[in-house]
């Protein structure tokens, strides 16, 4: 048998009438099934516009980052051991104290010490100040 003799025994066995109502039902049908094929085919418009359009504007802002590197600053030599602020402030101030303190050496900075040893250190360091 041929599909289209299948499909002409279908249609002889449903035993509808043709007539407006059912013409109206159909086109009805068909229409509302279309509408919603159309609202889901613009939203996947839709989201595929947002999507090129991050696209591209990433694409653009990466192009004219890649193009605008900043330029090469020239080197002055400075000379900062001769340089004398033109204002002296007093010597005891907070932060020239801070700047001394980290001028510093700091010996203890490259080895570790483990929590007794330090601890040792300051009470030592207590006893020679006379704390204890």
């Amino acid at each position: 048998m041929k599909p289209k003799d299948d499909i002409h025994k279908l249609i002889k066995k449903m035993q509808i009438k043709a007539s407006a109502e059912l013409d109206r039902k159909v086109h009805n049908d068909i229409s509302s099934a279309t509408a919603e094929s159309a609202v889901w085919l613009n939203m996947w418009r839709m989201k595929l516009a947002v999507a090129a359009a991050i696209t591209i504007a990433f694409g653009i802002g990466f192009f004219i980052g890649q193009q605008s590197k900043p330029k090469q600053l020239v080197n002055y030599p400075v000379n900062v051991a001769g340089y004398t602020p033109a204002v002296q402030k007093a010597k005891d101030s907070f932060w020239r104290q801070k700047a001394m303190a980290a001028m510093q050496p700091r010996p203890y900075a490259e080895s570790q010490f483990d929590k007794t040893s330090l601890l040792d250190a300051y009470k030592q360091y207590l006893k020679e100040k006379n704390y204890d």
